[in-house]
């Protein structure tokens, strides 16, 4: 879902491996040997996994598209069950245990962020918003208490939600222990009874707005 692509194993609430590649890597060629490498660090072959987990965005159309393909062709070739992570959690995660409000803004292009809000319940997260594409000054506009700020939209944004939150504005620019692969996998494992599917046609992804393809077609059919 972001330019940081990520890979982990999960066992029993324990990371046995994790691995990522770098934000300027294309990693579409790469994410397939990144599995490889984290099943062969941690000495584990894919047939003998319980199950597997993808983030399905938001975030990038195309990085989407390549992680749930990636999915599909595991699902197909194993028949292991699969569970669906919401993106913004999984980063949020990542953030977590936080005593403040999280916000996690991912880069969605445009001149906007893809965006949610949640608080952290001891070692569970409370969803306080619905995933959103807006505005990084109507994002400022609804901040009226101290929040922590994490994900990629930091890079590109920082100076402006510095300027205007100002003590309200507690970003977390270093790297969590866990990858975003690794929280997904943790909250995978969390509902892993009551949320694993085996049927791919369920298998969505969740863009929040449309693609580039769909508002040049809409705007042809409306001509």
């Amino acid at each position: 879902s972001t330019p940081q692509c990520s890979v982990a194993l999960l066992k029993d609430g324990r990371v046995l491996y994790q691995a990522e590649i770098g934000k300027n890597s294309n990693f579409s060629g790469q994410v397939l040997s990144l599995v490889d490498t984290v099943l062969r660090k941690s000495n584990t072959k894919l047939e003998s996994v319980d199950g597997l987990c993808v983030t399905t965005g938001p975030g990038s159309f195309t990085g989407l598209r390549v992680g749930v393909s990636l999915l599909k062709g595991l699902v197909l070739a194993t028949s292991k069950p699969f569970v669906k992570v919401d993106t913004l959690e999984a980063t949020a995660l990542c953030a977590s245990p936080a005593n403040k409000r999280i916000c996690v803004i991912l880069d969605a292009k445009k001149k906007e962020v893809y965006t949610a809000y949640f608080q952290s319940r001891g070692d569970t997260l409370e969803r306080l918003t619905p995933d959103r594409a807006v505005t990084p000054d109507y994002l400022c506009g609804e901040i009226k208490e101290p929040t922590v700020f994490i994900g990629n939209g930091l890079d590109s944004y920082s100076p402006l939600l510095a300027s205007r939150l100002g003590r309200n504005f507690f970003p977390i620019y270093k790297n969590s222990p866990f990858t975003v692969a690794a929280c997904a996998a943790r909250l995978a494992e969390k509902y892993f009874e009551t949320n694993k599917c085996f049927d791919l046609n369920k298998l969505n992804i969740k863009y929040v707005r449309k693609s580039e393809a769909e508002l040049k077609f809409t705007k042809k059919e409306s001509i």
